[in-house]
């Protein structure tokens, strides 16, 4: 009998984001003549088949208290949908961060390289000397738990996992670990910031299936004009992150994928 399904048949990666943000925030101009030039380009028209502003509303105080509320466009979002008429990439330029997604994880290479092809072209519309203040790597895995009997921890995760606290073997009802440290690794000037929430729960929007979600995002300040050597990065904290995955998850599960985690 299937105890645990995973989000896929390749691996159980539901989500995968690419995040780069500003030191300094684009003002309501500067949106709008990024989101002009944007219209102008066939890359976007072409590879997208759906865009969406992203507005936001501002209160204000005039001298006498009277309040009023004033919207701007504060980004916009491009939308790529697969087959089934799902969303499957999309590409957001909003006033303090780029921020690639991607739905339909395949493998590593094939996914990093189409979103780094994404933020160049963001970034075509970009100053060149704009500061990033920090990049962020996230992935969000997903298990589904068929059974109401405790074994599946036994079976889902490594045995002594430093990622697991012991007493969730004792419980029979949902649960959460949120946990956050610091990693200094060899090719990297800065500190990664690691955070890991592993969710046991009852998910609402999906007929209350019982699912246990692993969000692990990484988060290394940047302090430099955009270049090429951010794919050398994000390749760098992914074989980071990768390792706490499979640190965290019981190896018949891992070996069942195609060299672990969808690689």
């Amino acid at each position: 009998m299937e105890i645990i399904k995973t989000y896929s048949e390749r691996n159980a990666i539901k989500v995968i984001a690419f995040a780069i943000y500003f030191s300094q925030k684009f003002s309501s101009e500067e949106i709008n003549i990024l989101i002009e030039k944007a219209n102008k380009i066939d890359f976007f028209n072409k590879e997208f088949d759906d865009k969406q502003s992203q507005d936001e509303v501002a209160v204000i105080f005039s001298p006498d208290g009277v309040q009023t509320k004033q919207q701007t466009t504060s980004g916009i979002s491009y939308n790529k949908l697969n087959d089934n008429n799902t969303l499957q990439w999309s590409l957001t330029i909003n006033k303090d961060a780029v921020i690639i997604t991607c739905r339909e994880y395949s493998n590593w290479d094939n996914i990093s390289l189409k979103a780094y092809s994404y933020i160049e072209e963001a970034f075509n519309l970009i100053k060149k000397d704009m500061n990033i203040s920090q990049v962020t790597l996230e992935y969000l895995d997903e298990f589904e738990i068929l059974t109401d009997s405790s074994n599946w921890k036994k079976l889902l995760f490594k045995k002594d996992s430093e990622y697991i606290t012991s007493h969730i073997y004792e419980l029979d009802d949902f649960w959460h670990i949120n946990q956050g440290s610091f990693a200094k690794l060899e090719k990297l000037d800065k500190k990664l910031l690691d955070t890991i929430n592993i969710n046991y729960f009852s998910d609402e929007r999906d007929n209350l299936r019982n699912k246990l979600n692993i969000r692990t995002q990484h988060t290394l300040p940047y302090e430099n004009i955009y270049n090429k050597n951010l794919k050398g990065i994000f390749d760098i904290i992914h074989i980071h992150s990768k390792a706490i995955f499979e640190k965290i998850i019981h190896n018949d599960i891992l070996n069942s994928f195609n060299k672990g985690k969808g690689q």
